[in-house]
């Protein structure tokens, strides 16, 4: 499988901050009041410092957040908000071995120049020891400089590129100073889609599809796994004169009616997509002119919890790959958090719950892991100070973390894997991420408000799948059964 393709340095910034709602759900996170969280739990299984030992006393990690335009886009401001919530947990239980964690926020404004210069002021004017966030791989890319310079990790969050962790593999010296705490890199996600398509397509009564995804950087691996393999599970059906068996649509695409006729001629059960930019006007444009198939995949606007208030409601029925949702158990910890997460954040003045994007549970759980393994290591080696930079590195290569809130058994992959310091991910199937969410109905939950139902895998099960009530399926198909 190739590595990405020169073409993810051509995304275009200030459309990527569009395409999770930087207007409506933006707006709608950015407008929540901050309060006290009362219900943090005193003790939390696998906190960092037990009472009694604490070798690092009266000192302080600071954590800085690269975090794009977090006061009003979901991705960042889900990151910041995460890691205040784990830096208050982490020193209500002691800090790290004693030490307090303290968070310093850096708005990167989702651009590479400015991600650059911001990691690079936190380090020189705030003295961070590590780094967690960045969205974007080339602003993740953009961070390597000053990251190798002054020898300060660099925790990833939020970008799901494989390039960076390649980089480290061909040039460990260098580059070992970066890690990967999610989300799991873009050509695992394409082999859980196939993967999903072997355990559920006939399940589901998919026996043709129409793959369509997205002529941008990000999605180049997805292409990559996915043409050429999906065959082996369901039969691709040609659109829009392509001769392979994945079609790339373009970014700009407003009017996705002749794209939907094609599909309904060739007879398609469902479109699987990859969709970011377009993704809004793809998912409205199905749903209003009630088309004959089922749509989903990846959709990133669909994996928002304001996503249903943006497209009133046009969203029931289109399913998505996601890390996380409102209503899953990835671990025993999921929901405690979610519940402590709309409690802290949600307007006192809004029937609406405020719930993060996968960004601030994956910045949650790798500063917890961070904190984890620079505890562990600082006890190991009877240390009385925090650890060197090169020790954080070995302390994080060891890390085993089973306390998180996404992945139920956290490690990274080695040095020398081809995708090195990323999340280790054997399967969907094991692990029970990504999950498959759902926009539904559901009126014991919401009665005037979407929910994010996951219909896979069984063990973050939390709805059976819903089938598009518009759609005359024949008797025996499973919508009928």
């Amino acid at each position: 499988m190739a590595d990405e393709k020169p073409s993810d340095q051509r995304v275009d910034r200030r459309d990527l901050l569009k395409y999770t709602g930087a207007g409506a759900a933006g707006v709608a996170l950015a407008g929540c009041k901050e309060r006290p969280t009362e219900e943090t739990p005193t003790a939390l299984p696998g906190d960092a410092t037990p009472s009694g030992d604490q070798p690092l006393k009266g000192q302080t990690y600071k954590l800085g957040v690269l975090a794009p335009t977090p006061e009003s886009f979901p991705v960042g401001t889900s990151m910041v908000r995460c890691a205040k919530l784990a830096a208050e947990e982490l020193n209500k239980n002691g800090g790290i071995a004693g030490a307090e964690v303290e968070v310093v926020v850096g708005n990167t404004e989702a651009s590479p120049g400015t991600a650059s210069q911001v990691f690079l002021n936190l380090i020189r004017e705030e003295g961070i020891d590590a780094a967690f966030g960045t969205f974007l791989t080339q602003v993740t890319l953009a961070c390597f400089q000053p990251m190798t310079q002054n020898e300060v990790p660099l925790i990833c969050t939020a970008a799901a590129g494989p390039k960076p962790s390649r980089v480290v593999n061909k040039q460990y010296d260098k580059y070992k100073y970066f890690f990967r705490a999610g989300p799991i890199n873009s050509f695992d996600l394409a082999k859980a889609e196939l993967e999903f398509l072997n355990l559920y397509a006939d399940q589901l009564g998919w026996e043709k599809a129409a793959p369509l995804i997205e002529n941008i950087g990000p999605f180049d691996p997805f292409a990559s796994v996915l043409d050429g393999n999906i065959s082996d599970y369901v039969n691709p059906v040609a659109t829009g004169g392509s001769d392979t068996e994945v079609r790339r649509t373009s970014s700009g695409t407003t009017n996705w009616t002749p794209i939907w006729d094609e599909v309904e001629r060739a007879d398609a059960d469902v479109a699987l997509i990859a969709q970011a930019l377009t993704g809004t006007a793809s998912i409205k444009q199905w749903f209003n002119q009630k088309r004959s198939f089922e749509m989903g995949g990846i959709s990133v606007p669909a994996q928002v919890y304001a996503f249903w208030d943006e497209v009133g409601g046009a969203c029931e029925y289109t399913f998505t790959m996601n890390a996380i949702t409102p209503q899953t158990t990835n671990t025993p910890r999921t929901q405690p958090f979610m519940k402590r997460y709309r409690k802290r954040f949600t307007d006192e003045d809004s029937d609406r719950p405020t719930y993060p994007v996968y960004s601030g549970p994956i910045t949650y759980d790798g500063i917890r892991g961070f904190a984890h393994a620079m505890e562990t290591w600082v006890k190991q080696e009877a240390l009385t100070q925090k650890p060197s930079p090169d020790q954080m590195v070995n302390a994080m290569e060891s890390l085993t973390f089973s306390d998180g809130i996404v992945i139920p058994d956290f490690q990274f992959t080695p040095k020398d894997a081809k995708y090195a310091h990323d999340p280790q991910w054997t399967s969907m199937k094991e692990s029970g991420v990504p999950v498959w969410q759902q926009w539904q109905t559901d009126p014991e939950i919401r009665e005037d408000y979407g929910v994010m139902h996951s219909f896979a895998p069984e063990q973050n099960k939390t709805a059976d799948y819903s089938y598009p009530d518009w759609i005359d399926y024949p008797s025996d198909h499973p919508a009928n059964q």
